[in-house]
């Protein structure tokens, strides 16, 4: 439906063309009218018509004055001028001016009107064509100019040569040479972004980047991002006309820190710098980002949204493979046997000290991790009740191994030492116990969604039943049915904890009736589940 303006000093003239002509039902709506030149250009400024028919003869401002001021606002709104068989002059004024047709007053019939409404829809059409094909050529412009920059940068990243032309149509900043500075950006948590959204949905985020950063970056100066893959994008700027280092150096910090907000702010995303070294002349870029990739490296040690400056001294050269040392090895085993929690998180702590000291590479790092992981199993391999911890630990060394810095690394093993003491707090009280009694709770932990009873519990023990009931009463202070209870109730609160639909929990602990289940927790709580689920 086209909407249509109607601009008349006469309310006949205005009531014909809106009423009498019934043109809505052939797409044209006469939903706008005003009775003079100024009325008309108010109006559209609050709503601005598809068509704009006018009379040519009006007092004040005239259809040629209003038509010329319309067509400086807006030059693609097509115009119908009516007049008298007099007003041959505001015609040829107005045909002049761009209307699409000129009608007669007195001659206005529906076939008359409708044939011009027609010519100006087919104007309006051809304009968002025109548009259309416009925005399409200027994107597929954009995309080979992106293209062709990211081909440059390749190429003088790989330390091949760029033809002088090539150079200066594609990256002319460059081709003036002069204090060229590289910076290299990579997404943190790679893995972690692409089981999460998919690698398809992390390619279509590069173009948003691109865009987003290559406005921040000419706040600064001439140049330009590409994306190189695997969340990896490079930045080439220009600070031609800096003769100072702290001015250059201040500058690529301020670059820096606007990439990292504005990444943030409308991504999400978090990302680490490498702030490369300044060069003179593009042949140079190849060794420049070389260097910087390697310091890349170091984001592993210096965590996520960290920034390297490649002129910062390091304490010393990266090394060969670093292990736990036989020396710290020992102290750990003495500290659990001890069940010293405090000394031996002192010394999981310098283990990591040391690799980030010694700027250790990321193998010597994940060595470390699993060689502590192995030390708590080594630690609890023969204890009852360890299966659950051991598995903690299995699964912990495929994290440690995904991890994208040695700040994961750290909490993840020391969350493992907790683990571990908090097992032996409560595993040391098992000590005193009949090997009987830690088989049947083994048996209780292991089948408590069961159906359980003593007889099958003696059974698997291959002992008697009233010899088991004595002394796992004597060593539990709990008859078998009252533990099996206990520690089902116990299960349950931790499914609570984590949400867990009241229904689901008493199936999940091995009890299908829910009334009983309401009826045992309150036992053992105090509270039912509800109550209980309204606290955590």
């Amino acid at each position: 439906m086209y909407h249509v303006m109607i601009v008349d000093d006469e309310l006949y003239a205005r009531t014909r063309v809106k009423v009498d002509l019934h043109l809505e039902q052939d797409g044209f709506l006469v939903d706008q009218e005003a009775s003079s030149g100024q009325e008309a250009l108010k109006r559209m400024c609050a709503q601005r018509p598809d068509i704009l028919m006018m009379d040519m003869r009006m007092p004040g401002m005239d259809g040629v004055e209003l038509l010329k001021r319309v067509k400086r606002l807006y030059p693609d709104l097509p115009a119908i001028a009516l007049s008298g068989y007099e007003d041959f002059a505001y015609v040829r004024s107005s045909l002049k001016l761009g209307a699409v047709d000129y009608l007669l007053k007195h001659d206005l019939n529906r076939e008359v009107v409708l044939e011009a409404l027609q010519k100006c829809a087919e104007q309006i059409r051809q304009s968002y064509q025109k548009e259309k094909d416009s925005r399409i050529y200027q994107t597929q412009l954009q995309i080979g100019r992106i293209a062709g920059q990211r081909q440059a940068v390749l190429q003088l990243l790989r330390g091949d040569s760029v033809e002088p032309v090539s150079l200066a149509e594609s990256l002319p900043f460059l081709s003036r040479g002069g204090n060229i500075w590289l910076i290299l950006m990579q997404l943190d948590d790679m893995r972690k972004l692409e089981q999460a959204n998919g690698k398809i949905e992390l390619v279509m985020l590069g173009p948003s980047i691109l865009s987003i950063l290559q406005e921040v970056i000419q706040q600064y100066a001439q140049g330009v991002i590409v994306e190189i893959g695997s969340g990896e994008f490079v930045i080439l700027a220009s600070l031609a006309g800096f003769t100072s280092q702290q001015s250059l150096w201040s500058i690529g910090r301020q670059l820096v820190q606007s990439l990292r907000h504005n990444l943030e702010k409308y991504t999400n995303l978090t990302a680490c710098f490498v702030l490369g070294r300044i060069v003179q002349r593009p042949s140079d870029l190849a060794d420049c980002y070389h260097q910087a990739r390697q310091e890349m490296s170091l984001r592993y040690l210096t965590g996520r949204s960290s920034l390297i400056d490649v002129s910062e001294g390091r304490a010393t050269e990266p090394g060969g493979l670093l292990t736990l040392d036989a020396a710290k090895e020992k102290e750990i085993a003495r500290a659990v046997e001890r069940r010293d929690r405090e000394a031996c998180m002192t010394i999981v702590q310098t283990v990591f000290d040391d690799l980030l000291h010694y700027e250790s590479d990321r193998t010597s790092c994940q060595v470390a991790c699993l060689e502590l992981l192995n030390l708590v199993v080594r630690n609890i391999r023969s204890m009852p009740f360890s299966a659950q911890l051991q598995d903690f630990c299995t699964c912990m060394k495929s994290e440690v191994l995904t991890s994208d810095s040695i700040q994961d690394n750290r909490s993840q093993l020391v969350t493992a030492y907790e683990k571990l003491f908090d097992f032996l707090k409560e595993a040391d009280q098992y000590l005193k116990y009949n090997s009987n009694t830690i088989k049947a709770l083994e048996y209780i932990h292991a089948h408590y969604r069961e159906e359980i009873s003593l007889d099958e519990a003696a059974k698997k023990l291959n002992v008697n039943k009233s010899y088991l009931s004595r002394i796992f009463s004597h060593d539990c202070q709990r008859s078998f049915t009252e533990y099996v209870a206990y520690y089902r109730i116990e299960q349950a609160k931790a499914l609570l904890d984590l949400g867990m639909p009241i229904k689901e929990v008493a199936e999940a602990v091995g009890i299908s009736n829910q009334s009983y289940f309401f009826r045992v927790f309150k036992a053992y709580t105090g509270t039912t589940p509800h109550n209980y689920g309204k606290k955590v």
